[in-house]
């Protein structure tokens, strides 16, 4: 009897429903103890769009969050990690943001809707014992954290496109751009100043951070209010961390029996020889 393929996955981040819905995956696991172990807690990840930045993300999210322990073992079924759990493995909550979801026609209001919308539903995920008596982002963001610390509970924070509506905003209007990211009171300064001073000091509620993006220009404008992150997009021992090389096209090519009829120059010709380390 003839083996059913698996799906292909276009397009699709959502880490959950590719496993638990039998589409291919290609294993990226092993990277999670590598990340764990790295001597930063807060790390920055850059690479072009479509190299499967956000999957990355919804990766960490599902390997991390308490809220997925009990289906952990069917979400991570036949990937490394499976049989390298780490000790951190479900045993956070997750604060998830992407910042590809804020409109630039109407940017400061989109953008701290955005937060809001995020940071209330960490409470209800959690149930969290909270009522917000200041409604603005930031002070939302404060009751969070003051709450994580006090109660002793871990938190993850994961960014996936950081810079996608700055560099929309780069394109259209630059004075929209300095008003909302580098100017001192700038909306999104004041965020990651928050995040820095949630990552700081003995009972710091935020335990660890991981931030994608595009280019690293944006970060440099909050640097000030943000200067805590290792940025490893250059690393040698991260290179392979998103993307497809040789051997896994081969493979996936190989499961769906179709490597002879692909013409591998031409496709390396057009999508081949992208190099993020000297070495």
């Amino acid at each position: 009897k003839e083996t059913k393929m698996k799906k292909i996955p276009y397009g699709m981040s959502n880490f959950k429903r590719l496993k638990t819905e039998d589409y291919y995956f290609i294993d990226k696991t092993k990277y999670i103890e590598k990340l764990e172990n790295y001597p930063s807690s807060y790390l920055m990840f850059l690479r072009p769009r479509r190299f499967g930045k956000s999957l990355l993300i919804a990766i960490l999210e599902a390997y991390y969050d308490i809220y997925f322990k009990d289906d952990f073992d069917d979400i991570f079924e036949d990937t490394y990690i499976i049989n390298h759990k780490t000790k951190e493995a479900s045993s956070y909550m997750v604060l998830r943001f992407d910042f590809s979801a804020v409109n630039i026609d109407n940017v400061e209001e989109s953008f701290k809707n955005l937060l809001r919308l995020r940071l209330q539903n960490l409470v209800d995920r959690y149930s969290l014992d909270i009522s917000f008596l200041d409604d603005t982002p930031i002070g939302m963001l404060n009751t969070i954290f003051d709450h994580i610390s006090k109660q002793h509970l871990n938190l993850y924070v994961l960014i996936d496109e950081y810079d996608n509506f700055a560099n929309k905003l780069l394109l259209n209007n630059r004075d929209d751009y300095l008003n909302i990211v580098s100017q001192k009171t700038a909306s999104f300064k004041q965020f990651f100043t928050v995040l820095k001073a949630g990552a700081t000091g003995n009972d710091a509620p935020i335990k660890r951070m991981f931030i994608t993006g595009v280019t690293p220009m944006t970060m440099y404008d909050v640097t000030s209010g943000f200067n805590i992150g290792k940025n490893i997009s250059l690393d040698t021992y991260f290179h392979d961390l998103v993307g497809v090389n040789d051997n896994e096209l081969y493979d996936m090519l190989n499961y769906y029996k179709i490597r002879d009829k692909i013409d591998i120059d031409t496709l390396k010709e057009w999508y081949n020889n992208y190099k993020f380390s000297e070495d």
